[in-house]
C-alpha cells in the first residue's frame, strides 16, 4: 500500500497514504532510496503524467467514470456505493507503463512530492468502501401532521322542542315572526303521524279564532285568520295529504274566507265553518289509523305540542311589556280553544287509565291557569300574564299531558 503501480483510484490512494501517517511510519523522501544493487538493476523508468491520479474532487461534485452516465445533481439518499475500480473500463483499457515493462521488478516508491494530498471528505459525507455493506441510514421521524381544523357548526335557531321539560323564554321567534317559528316548530322531532295531526290542529285553531271574531263583527281580523291556513300551512300539508290519500280541504277554506271578506254572516257563515272543520277532521281520519289517533299518548302529545305553539305566539305578541301584535295573540287563543276541544272529545279515553282521573284533573287545572292569558278575542292593553308565568303554566300542562305516554 503506497507503492507499486497506481491502479486503485483516488480513494484507495488517499487511504494508503493515510495509513502511513496513522502508523507513524516515515514516508521515504523523493529520490532518496536507491535502486537495489543487483546485476540486473537499472534506473526505473519515469512515471507517465497520466498515471498519477489527480486530486479527489470536492464532495459536492459527482465522480463520473468512463462509459458511465453522470449521476443526478441531487441523488436520493442513501448514496449509491462506488463500484470497485477493478471493474472500471478505464483501468483495464489504460495500463500503466510499469505494467508493460519487460522487467518483473517492482517499481520504486512514488516520491511524496509527486502525490497530491487529497482533501479529507466532509464529515457529513459517508465513505463507501467497495465490497462493504453500507450502514443503514438513520430513520428520520416524519414530521407530525398538523391537526385538522375543528369546524364548529353554527347553532341552530331556537325552536320549540318535542321533549320533556320547560320552555325557555327565547324560543319561538325570529325577527318579529315568533308566531310563525312556533307553528313550524310544532312538528320538530315528532313522528310523521303526530306531525300531521299537529298541523291539522293549527288549521282548526285559526278557524276557531276567525269564527269567534266573525261572530263579534271583527271582519278584518276574521278574514286574516281564515286565510292564514292557506297561506302558511297548506303548502306543507299538501304532500302529506297526497301520500296518505287523504282528501284536501282547500276549497272549503276558500269558501269560508270569501264569506268573511264579503261580511256575510248568519247561517251561511256557520255552515261554511262547520263544513271546513269537518273536512279537516276527514283528513285526520283518512291519514292516521283509528287505534293511534284515539289513543291517550297520541292525543296528549298533540295537545302538548299545540300549547307550545300557543306559548310561542303569546311571546311574539308582547313587545316592551305591551301587546303589540294582535294577530299573534289571537293565534295563541285559537290554539288554546282547540286544545281544550281535543281533550274534551277524548275525555273518556283519558279518564279510563289507572291514574286517568288524577292526570285529567291536573291537566284541566293547568288549562284553567292558561285561560287567564287569553281572556278575550281582542287582547288587553297590558298582558294578563307575563311570558315567564305563561311558560311555567305550559310546562305544568305538558307534564300532566305526557303522563299518559
Amino acid at each position: 500500500m503506497g507503492s507499486g503501480p497506481v491502479r486503485f483510484g483516488p480513494l484507495r490512494l488517499w487511504l494508503g497514504v493515510g495509513a502511513f501517517a496513522l502508523a507513524g511510519a516515515p514516508v521515504p523522501p523523493g529520490q532518496a532510496q536507491p535502486a537495489p544493487a543487483t546485476e540486473e538493476s537499472r534506473p526505473a523508468p519515469p512515471i507517465a503524467p497520466e498515471a498519477i491520479p489527480s486530486a479527489e474532487p470536492p464532495a459536492d461534485v459527482p465522480v463520473v467514470f468512463q462509459d458511465q452516465p453522470a449521476a443526478p445533481a441531487n441523488p436520493a439518499p442513501p448514496p449509491a456505493a462506488v463500484p470497485p475500480p477493478a471493474a472500471s473500463p478505464s483501468s483495464a483499457a489504460a495500463p500503466s507503463p510499469a505494467a508493460s515493462s519487460p522487467a518483473a521488478d517492482p517499481a520504486p516508491p512514488i516520491p511524496p512530492a509527486a502525490v497530491p494530498a487529497p482533501e479529507p471528505p466532509p464529515a457529513d459525507l459517508p465513505v463507501v468502501i467497495p465490497g462493504a455493506t453500507p450502514a443503514p441510514s438513520p430513520a428520520v421521524a416524519p414530521a407530525p401532521a398538523a391537526p385538522a381544523p375543528v369546524v364548529v357548526p353554527p347553532a341552530p335557531a331556537a325552536t320549540p322542542h318535542a321533549g320533556h321539560g320547560g320552555m325557555t323564554a327565547g324560543q319561538g321567534g325570529e325577527g318579529g315572526e315568533g308566531g310563525e317559528g312556533g307553528e313550524r316548530g310544532i312538528t320538530f322531532g315528532a313522528s310523521p303521524e303526530v306531525a300531521f295531526a299537529a298541523q291539522l290542529m293549527l288549521v282548526r285553531g285559526h278557524l276557531a279564532i276567525g269564527m269567534e271574531l266573525a261572530r263579534a263583527g271583527n271582519w278584518d281580523d276574521a278574514v286574516f285568520h281564515f286565510l292564514h291556513p292557506m297561506e302558511e300551512i297548506y303548502d306543507d300539508l299538501r304532500p302529506e295529504l297526497r301520500r296518505r290519500r287523504a282528501p284536501g280541504f282547500a276549497a272549503a277554506l276558500e269558501t269560508l274566507s270569501n264569506r268573511a271578506r264579503a261580511k256575510r254572516g248568519g247561517p251561511g257563515l256557520e255552515a261554511a265553518y262547520r263544513d271546513a272543520v269537518s273536512r279537516v277532521d276527514r283528513a285526520l281520519v283518512a291519514g292516521v289509523p283509528a287505534r293511534l289517533r284515539n289513543s291517550a299518548p297520541f292525543v296528549t302529545e298533540v295537545a302538548a305540542r299545540t300549547m307550545r305553539a300557543a306559548a310561542a305566539e303569546y311571546e311574539a305578541a308582547i313587545e316592551d311589556g305591551r301587546m303589540a301584535n294582535v294577530v299573534e295573540y289571537q293565534d295563541g287563543r285559537g290554539f288554546l280553544i282547540e286544545t281544550e276541544a281535543l281533550l274534551n272529545r277524548n275525555a273518556a279515553t283519558l279518564r279510563a287509565g289507572p291514574r286517568g282521573a288524577r292526570d285529567w284533573a291536573e291537566a284541566q287545572e293547568a288549562l284553567a291557569a292558561l285561560r287567564t292569558a287569553w281572556p278575550t278575542p281582542r287582547p288587553p292593553a297590558t298582558p294578563a300574564m307575563s311570558v315567564t308565568d305563561l311558560i311555567a303554566a305550559v310546562a305544568r300542562f305538558e307534564r300532566a299531558a305526557l303522563r299518559w305516554r
